[in-house]
């Protein structure tokens, strides 16, 4: 029997959070990671996070009278700097509590939400999860299982998990990709056009299309 390497994963929703939503959710995380029994942040990494959120909640703050262009812009530059630096402490917390609970879901599970971190749900149907195959200098390759009922495959890339680019649509179940940024990580999303649907699927809240959970992976230097 072959046998299954289980790890813990976590679900980032940034994308549906305004920044009304996603400064308590900033704060929550920023409280609870400097006072975990198992996981450890860096105390540099925790202060910056103290720091970013002061800065955007005096924007949102001035916004409230004050509707600028200006200000708008600032305020969308600081909530991005607040969306890397969880991320940051999300692949952190991911990362350790796999670690010292090897193979355990259930405790890795409570301390990833010990921090505030939801967890990954679980691919629903077979054939739709995707993988990082092969990883090069300046490059990646990520495939999907192959399905019979998938007529178009959509992919996209991202080097922060916050701002994407949408990947030529494609019916191949692999793709390549080159010239990343070296040393940095690259995130992918997939998504699909099914056969007898002959149009994307889409999210029925806003109409984009209905896109898995990231994966990430460092490209190397060498």
């Amino acid at each position: 029997m072959k046998k299954t390497i289980v790890q813990v994963l976590i679900a980032l929703h940034f994308a549906e959070m305004k920044v009304t939503e996603l400064l308590p959710f900033a704060r929550s995380i920023h409280d609870n990671a400097g006072a975990d029994p198992d996981v450890t942040i860096p105390l540099p990494t925790v202060t910056l996070l103290d720091g970013q959120i002061t800065d955007l909640s005096d924007t949102v703050t001035l916004r409230l009278t004050n509707k600028s262009k200006a200000l708008t812009t600032q305020e969308g530059r600081q909530a991005t700097a607040v969306i890397l630096t969880l991320t940051k402490i999300a692949n952190t917390v991911e990362e350790q509590a796999n670690e010292i609970n090897p193979g355990d879901v259930a405790r890795a599970t409570l301390a990833i939400q010990r921090i505030g971190f939801s967890i990954k749900r679980p691919a629903f149907l077979p054939g739709r999860t995707f993988e990082i195959y092969k990883v090069e200098i300046g490059g990646a390759k990520v495939r999907v299982k192959r399905d019979v009922n998938v007529y178009l495959h959509h992919w996209r890339y991202s080097p922060d998990g916050v701002t994407w680019v949408r990947l030529p649509d494609t019916k191949m179940v692999s793709i390549y990709l080159f010239g990343l940024p070296l040393g940095k990580d690259a995130y992918f999303q997939h998504a699909f056009t099914l056969k007898a649907d002959s149009a994307p699927n889409f999210d029925l809240n806003n109409l984009e299309l209905e896109w898995s959970d990231s994966i990430s992976v460092t490209i190397p230097r060498h």
